[in-house]
């Protein structure tokens, strides 16, 4: 295969890794078909947080491509690949080159293990299967791990966003109620509409005492947290003796609090991470699976997205965060 360029975007790491750094375009050639590899032609790559707040790189290269997953075409494969063929529509998994060299989704061509992707079914649009990992993996993973009983009440922060949305979905969808804590009341409304039992709004209520109404003093069964900070003492305060609390963000920063009462009442405080799963094949696909039949069965709905092309990056992430309604920027290149 003749090499011709590429562009790619390119991450200057910030060396004390407080932020997304400078980013430039830059050309690369296209990677090798190499034995048991595939090339992808990445078509549509989200913006999702946690590219904006660190590099993959661990091991602080000074430059890399963020970007955690995306959805391509078959561009070519190695000898001894019989999974895919040239032309077929996939999702790939690009945290292998992403961790151990920075070499993410921001970029117009991948090359992975043939192990490293799944074909998307038909009934699947383009959109979706360019966000079909870190969310969708993330709600199926948390709700699996929780294992709230049907009728139970959860609770989770940052409902608004693209994964609380998901996990409200899930939850209606297996019989869980759930108590959604966001930062704006115009929210409430909006996330009621997709299924949402109960929500609160924590710059004008007092979280513990509205879960402590709602339940009639039971409390939650457990929670999912991604704020940290004091927020994570007000979870605390929310999950009834012997639940558990998972940490999965940090949005208020890499600390958090917690009341010691609620330790002796043995709340256990448990940290999440999807990438944490996806070294194991019987977990990856398990995600799989259950994702794409969560998608097909229309309990997963994506919220609108918004299209840049990927030379126009600066002026997509200005647009994150700004669409409402939980609209997600997506990164775009053509065929």
């Amino acid at each position: 295969m003749a090499s011709t360029g590429n562009r790619a975007i390119l991450h200057k790491v910030d060396p004390n890794y407080t932020g997304i750094g400078k980013l430039e375009l830059a050309s690369r050639p296209i990677p090798e078909a190499l034995p048991g590899k595939v090339v992808i032609h990445l078509l549509l790559r989200p913006i999702n947080p946690t590219d904006l707040t660190s590099p993959l790189s661990r091991h602080g290269r000074p430059v890399s491509t963020p970007g955690s997953e995306g959805y391509g075409i078959v561009h070519a494969i190695g000898d001894g690949v019989t999974k895919v063929k040239p032309g077929q529509r996939v999702v790939p998994f690009v945290w292998e080159s992403a961790i151990e060299s920075g070499d993410g989704s921001w970029q117009e061509y991948v090359c992975v293990r043939e192990s490293m992707l799944t074909l998307v079914p038909d009934s699947v649009s383009d959109e979706v299967a360019a966000q079909f990992v870190l969310n969708p993996w993330t709600a199926v993973g948390l709700m699996r791990d929780l294992h709230v009983p049907e009728g139970d009440f959860m609770l989770q922060t940052a409902a608004g966003s693209m994964l609380g949305r998901l996990v409200i979905q899930l939850a209606k969808h297996k019989g869980i109620k759930t108590i959604n804590v966001v930062r704006r009341e115009e929210q409430k409304e909006e996330l009621k509409a997709l299924g949402a039992d109960e929500v609160i709004c924590s710059t004008t209520e007092d979280v513990v005492a509205r879960v402590k109404e709602i339940t009639s003093n039971k409390l939650v069964y457990g929670a999912l947290d991604c704020v940290g900070g004091d927020m994570t003492k007000i979870v605390t305060g929310c999950v009834r003796r012997k639940g558990t609390v998972f940490l999965y963000g940090v949005l208020s920063g890499t600390e958090a609090t917690i009341n010691i009462y609620d330790l002796l009442r043995q709340v256990e405080i448990k940290g999440w991470l999807v990438m944490n799963y996806w070294d194991s094949v019987e977990h990856r696909d398990a995600f799989i699976s259950e994702a794409w039949r969560l998608f097909e069965a229309k309990v997963f709905q994506l919220s609108p997205c918004k299209r840049y092309e990927l030379s126009d990056v600066e002026e997509a992430l200005k647009g994150v965060g700004k669409g409402g309604g939980g609209t997600k920027v997506l990164l775009e290149t053509k065929l």
